[in-house]
């Protein structure tokens, strides 16, 4: 469809070539309803589905918003096919490496090992492409002591804050950089969702033993999102304490990150929580205006768009929520700037672009804004 297409091109100039040839290109848009502004977009994977729609759905969200001049409602529905062959489903070997869309030969499988050392890291969440500020700088500095001698200090580290905040982006910047000084170092990174998927399906089928190999024979294992392990799932919460035993006393190096800090998880069996607080527990919390600025400059630099000084931090001010809005709001921006204005960037064009967001923005009066309103004047941490 010719407006997917011009999404698609857009995509491809703001993200690195790496992350679109393995995770942007394989989406397939399903449905484009100009009239009521709803996109259907399908993947030939559920978990690859899960993991496109949370590490780009900004991103995708901004540029598909700036194109139709409004707020879309972007669908993400796995495709489903009585023909489908299970050579087109990904496969995890017994190290737990992902191969993406491999055919099933022994050939194939022996040559994609040999290349993949990791699974679920996503090579442009680095140290570089962070933005340090005072938010963030403990986490900061924890996350690259770990990374230059994992196993040895602050194991496990415990991350935890608001909704995109740049938790998930210091994990992955750990196992990223853990690859770079060790190649053959074996990482796994997970959701919470997809470490219950797994045990269910070992449930199912009784492949215990391959759940366990996965997860216990790996130099690190990162968990994100470990919230939603709370609740009625004490099978679950046992595997996961029967991998943290396996890992940690021998030096493997596990991260978590959360909503919330450890001691205020509910339902969650008291010895995870235990292990939760025997290593580092660190906060993120909401960027300042000065590092939300940068933020956006960072992001603008990194896809090679001209963002003047007075245009970021007039979006800075008005969008404080978390760098995922601002991700965001910045790719809508250079949509609109790519397609319907040939001039420079300006405040009054950022306003424009960003008309319904900046609307949005104001008009959500929630408890975490008012929070991070009194704690940015008074110079407070959220905790406080």
């Amino acid at each position: 469809m010719e407006f997917w297409n011009l999404c698609l091109k857009l995509l491809a100039a703001t993200i690195s070539s790496a992350d679109y040839d393995r995770w942007i290109s394989a989406l397939n848009c399903k449905e484009w309803d100009k009239e009521n502004k709803v996109l259907v977009l399908t993947h030939a994977n559920l978990m690859l589905l899960n993991t496109i729609e949370k590490n780009f759905g900004s991103s995708i969200q901004g540029i598909v918003n700036g194109l139709a001049g409004q707020p879309v409602n972007i669908t993400y529905q796995a495709e489903v096919s009585e023909n489908q062959e299970i050579e087109n489903e990904p496969e995890s070997d017994p190290n737990g490496q992902l191969v993406l869309f491999k055919k099933k030969s022994k050939e194939d499988t022996e040559d994609q090992n040999q290349d993949v050392k990791a699974v679920g890291l996503l090579p442009s969440l680095t140290f570089s492409s962070f933005v340090e500020g005072p938010s963030n700088s403990l986490a900061f500095a924890a996350t690259q002591r770990i990374a230059e001698c994992p196993g040895t200090n602050y194991n496990p580290l415990f991350i935890y804050g608001g909704v995109g905040l740049g938790k998930t982006h210091l994990m992955h910047a750990v196992g990223n950089k853990m690859l770079q000084n060790n190649p053959n170092c074996k990482i796994l990174c997970v959701s919470a969702q997809n470490f219950m998927n797994d045990f269910t399906t070992a449930v199912r089928e009784n492949t215990y033993d391959q759940f366990n190999n996965k997860y216990h024979n790996v130099d690190a294992l990162f968990i994100d999102d470990v919230q939603y392990l709370c609740g009625d799932k004490r099978q679950i919460q046992n595997k996961l304490f029967e991998a943290f035993e396996k890992l940690v006393p021998y030096g493997k190096q596990i991260i978590f990150t959360s909503d919330t800090y450890a001691r205020s998880l509910k339902a969650m069996d008291e010895r995870l929580i235990s292990r939760f607080t025997s290593g580092l527990s660190v906060e993120v919390e909401p960027p300042e205006l000065e590092t939300r600025a940068m933020i956006l400059q960072k992001k603008a630099m990194a896809n090679n768009f001209h963002l003047p000084d007075d245009v970021a931090f007039f979006i800075a001010k008005h969008l404080k929520s978390n760098v995922r809005e601002l991700e965001g709001a910045l790719q809508r921006l250079m949509a609109y700037h790519m397609f319907r204005s040939a001039g420079p960037v300006t405040v009054e064009m950022a306003r424009e672009a960003l008309h319904s967001i900046l609307i949005s923005s104001t008009a959500q009066l929630t408890v975490e804004r008012i929070q991070g309103v009194v704690a940015e004047y008074f110079k407070i941490s959220l905790a406080d």
